[in-house]
């Protein structure tokens, strides 16, 4: 019984080695990697509810932005 106890604590070490190995590998390979950086979009303001949207999901009116939420303030328009 002993005996299987060691070979069962040997095996588990020797896969928590191999996992702590590829973790290192994967954040080595992750640094070499160059970082695109990320888009950034500017954030306009329903001119109706106040809320603060990115601008390629507001709809542009005359007096400003509005957002595409159908239960915004003033918007009569059924929901879709």
């Amino acid at each position: 019984m002993g005996k299987i106890v060691v070979w069962l604590i040997v095996v588990f070490v020797a896969l928590f080695a191999l996992r702590l190995a590829n973790v290192a590998k994967l954040r080595a390979r992750r640094a070499r990697e160059p970082r695109a950086p990320k888009a950034v979009e500017a954030m306009v303001r329903c001119g109706h509810c106040g809320v603060f949207l990115p601008r390629s999901e507001a709809k542009p009116e005359r007096d400003g932005y509005r957002c595409a939420d159908p239960r915004c303030a003033g918007d009569h328009r059924a929901p879709t």
